[in-house]
């Protein structure tokens, strides 16, 4: 019995591209929810560091700290969802 190569196990090639995009969306929305947090609660962090010209851009929408939050939460759930697909995929069932 041969082994099983990687493109056997995902035909169309998108869980892997998938996974990587779901992990830069987790990466920087996180990174920006906890700018704001660090921000306004601590005082230090992303925004303090940057040109005032900048952090003005990101304090003036406010609401970009829970668009983060929330791209953060799905991207999250979206990521194990692929995983336990990904792991459907390989142990040869349907998806």
């Amino acid at each position: 019995m041969t082994p099983l190569r990687s493109h056997e196990l995902d035909p169309k090639g998108i869980m892997k591209p998938l996974n990587l995009a779901l992990n830069a969306v987790i990466l920087l929305s996180s990174m920006l929810f906890l700018a704001y947090v660090g921000y306004y609660y601590f005082d230090f962090g992303l925004l303090k560091t940057l040109p005032s010209g900048v952090t003005e851009l990101f304090l003036r929408a406010g609401a970009l700290q829970y668009v983060a939050l929330g791209l953060l939460i799905a991207a999250a759930v979206g990521k194990i969802l692929v995983n336990r697909a990904a792991k459907k995929q390989a142990a040869g069932e349907i998806v």
